[in-house]
């Protein structure tokens, strides 16, 4: 029973070089990079002589969070040529609208990461928005009331790209639906997401609460990442010349 299972994985993830004309090595690459990239962080913040550096990497306006802003801002370039594309090639609305909309929401979570340019222009936050803002920043997600719960936001990106891989493997949504490729990003992200609202209903440990909120910033830049990827790979899949969209039912039989 347990081979046929990896089998069948196996058949299902071999599959998918051929639907994004990607090769073995890109392949395994994309499955286990956020594995690699949380242990990387994981000994940087272990080990006593490179914990200070761990920490700054999260810090806010730091490499981690500006990598998450870049590529948040990539991901919805592509994801709007890419619903320019698909509407040029008279797909219908559910695709090309989809994309669309999910790549606006990309530029605007990469706009609210950098507190729309407030940190690269050094503009004053508004009165008006300031006495509203835990931060005192021209940002909506930390207003009175949203401030600290972007928890459920990562969950439901996290839960998002779980429904996304199992659409792929439906004829009818295949065209919107996320690669297998991507599953362990979207498993890590769910995950952290939802130990991190449990911690808001039913606390830990102020130590393990602190620990989550400086990992949230990885988790972040994991989204970024996955959500560039899927837009990249489905680009490849749908706009690529002799790129076939078939399901990948048919690596189950």
């Amino acid at each position: 029973m347990k081979h046929q299972l990896f089998t069948k994985i196996a058949a299902v993830l071999d599959a998918s070089e051929k639907i994004y004309n990607i090769r073995p090595l890109v392949k395994n690459a994309i499955l286990i990079a956020p594995i690699v990239i949380i242990i990387l962080q994981a000994i940087l913040l272990i080990h006593p002589g490179t914990r200070d550096f761990g920490l700054w990497l999260l810090e806010e306006n730091h490499p981690v969070e500006l990598l998450t802003f870049v590529m948040l801002l990539a991901g919805g370039g592509i994801g709007l040529l890419l619903a320019l594309k698909t509407r040029r090639q008279r797909e219908n609305g559910l695709v090309y609208g989809f994309y669309m909309l999910f790549s606006i929401g990309l530029v605007l979570i990469a706009m609210e990461e950098v507190a729309w340019g407030q940190w690269f222009l050094g503009f004053e936050t508004p009165e008006a928005v300031a006495q509203l803002n835990r931060q005192g920043e021209t940002t909506i997600h930390n207003l009175a009331g949203l401030h600290g719960h972007s928890e459920f936001l990562r969950l439901t990106f996290g839960l998002g790209g779980l429904i996304g891989i199992w659409l792929s493997f439906s004829p009818s949504f295949r065209k919107i639906s996320a690669p297998v490729i991507l599953v362990l990003w979207f498993l890590i992200i769910t995950i952290h997401a939802s130990v991190d609202v449990y911690n808001d209903f039913v606390a830990i440990h102020k130590k393990f609460d602190y620990g989550m909120q400086r990992t949230a910033e990885l988790i972040e830049l994991l989204i970024a990442i996955s959500a560039y990827l899927y837009l990249h790979l489905n680009w490849r899949m749908l706009v690529t010349p002799g790129r076939e969209t078939h399901s990948l039912g048919s690596a189950h039989k």
